[in-house]
């Protein structure tokens, strides 16, 4: 029986995977649901989660010299990036004010 060997650079390798998939899908999550529910919170923690283990399993790869570290830096940059860009999901909640004007108001 031939038994499966794998050595720790794959591990980091296969983290690394992962991670990008929890990000990918964190953000989907905390971009498209609405802000009201409790998936968007979830996402948004994913998300955050995903960065901080892509950070330590790219710099991992990096010191076995696989490039996978490599997949994680762009990986972050995208994921960075989706995050900060645009307005994501918004609800309004109230409606938009009346217009204020300094001009005194005359009786008619």
């Amino acid at each position: 029986m031939v038994g499966s060997h794998l050595s720790v650079c794959t591990v980091f390798e296969i983290l690394v995977v992962l991670f990008q998939l929890c990000g990918i899908l964190g953000l989907c999550l905390n971009r498209l649901m609405p802000r009201s529910t409790r998936w968007s919170a979830r996402g948004q923690v994913g998300l955050i989660v995903a960065l901080f283990g892509l950070a330590i399993a790219g710099a991992l790869c990096g010191r076995h010299d696989s490039e996978f570290a490599l997949f994680a830096g762009g990986t972050m940059t995208v994921l960075l990036i989706g995050m900060t860009m645009g307005s994501g999901s918004i609800e309004t909640t109230e409606p938009a004010g009346g217009c204020v004007t300094s001009e005194a108001k005359l009786a008619a």
